[in-house]
């Protein structure tokens, strides 16, 4: 799922989980709200529309205050990226025998600094196991 676009934008860890919790909650609900995003996120509403912000002025969401928010194509783009990337990682943790709590976290902190080749290798890996 590398593509130019994607790869050369550097979100900030905190911007990357908004762009993931802005798509899971329109996945699930079929919008997102910064309350909901405040809520979901443990932040306050206001550090949410500083993300929101930011995710716009670099077209990763359409943000007007007091509306709902809505990933742009490139930002669901992103956002699916990074969910692949944690699943990945998540899968092999738990694959390799990491309590699933510990997996969880650590998926996720994982996700933040690995090399996207490191994820495509495993990704790789865990499709030739799952084929044995």
């Amino acid at each position: 799922m590398n593509s130019p676009e994607t790869d050369e934008i550097e979100l900030t860890k905190a911007l990357e989980m908004y762009v993931k919790v802005a798509y899971e909650l329109e996945e699930e609900f079929g919008t997102a709200t910064v309350s909901d995003m405040a809520e979901r996120l443990g932040v306050k509403a206001p550090s949410v529309t500083a993300a929101l912000q930011k995710l716009d002025t670099i077209g990763m969401v359409k943000y007007r205050r007091y509306q709902n928010v809505k990933l742009t194509k490139l930002g669901k783009t992103v956002a699916k990226k990074l969910l692949n990337r944690n699943k990945t990682l998540m899968d092999f943790l738990l694959m390799i025998g990491v309590d699933k709590e510990i997996a969880t976290t650590d998926a996720c902190e994982i996700e933040h600094v690995v090399n996207p080749q490191t994820v495509e290798k495993l990704t790789e890996y865990l499709e030739k196991l799952s084929k044995n």
